[in-house]
């Protein structure tokens, strides 16, 4: 025997409610899969409304897709793109720096970290400036070593010389205070 009625669909992955539509079932076609008869709870503000199939019954899950938290392990933020619960490990909140460490409340920043990166920035520029003046240097070297130098190349090399030294002797551990010597024209 042939029989319409309304019938209620809902995804094949979540089991969300799509919405109503006609069915029929006759003797050799029963309902179609992710189809029910049983009619809809109400939908209710930050939830979706999904059919548990075990159970033959619609329920509430929690929907904070497209919500942008963050992860109080690495301060990365994360968008939600599944149904259910907030993981504990999320927060609204937003880290203010790369150095912020979550206490289990809030973000803190890790001042041992922050200078600690400063420096070892710093200690990179030192590097960076020692390397550029040694490349200046070496070939004023050479010509001072086979006494070809010009009283100018001599006069650049003192000065190059003396700024390198300079460089070298800087105390990184004062930054961000660092008192760069001033590069030779």
């Amino acid at each position: 025997m042939f029989r319409l009625f309304k019938a209620y669909t809902y995804t094949s992955d979540t089991h969300e409610l799509l919405g109503p539509c006609d069915a029929y079932t006759d003797e050799t076609h029963d309902i179609l899969p992710f189809h029910t008869e049983k009619k809809p709870i109400d939908k209710k503000e930050g939830f979706a409304v999904v059919f548990n199939e075990q159970n033959q019954e619609w329920e509430y899950q929690e929907d904070h897709r497209g919500l942008v938290l963050f992860d109080t392990k690495s301060g990365q933020s994360v968008t939600l793109e599944k149904l259910g619960k907030v993981p504990a490990y999320l927060t609204p909140l937003a880290p203010e720096s790369e150095f912020d460490v979550w206490d289990g409340e809030k973000w803190v920043k890790d001042v041992e970290a922050e200078t600690l990166a400063k420096r070892q920035q710093l200690e990179g520029l030192k590097q960076q400036k020692l390397y550029e003046a040694t490349k200046i240097i070496t070939p004023l070297q050479d010509a001072v070593y086979l006494d070809m130098a010009t009283e100018e190349e001599k006069t650049q090399l003192r000065n190059w010389t003396l700024y390198r030294l300079n460089l070298h002797r800087k105390d990184i551990s004062t930054a961000p205070d660092i008192d760069w010597p001033i590069k030779p024209e």
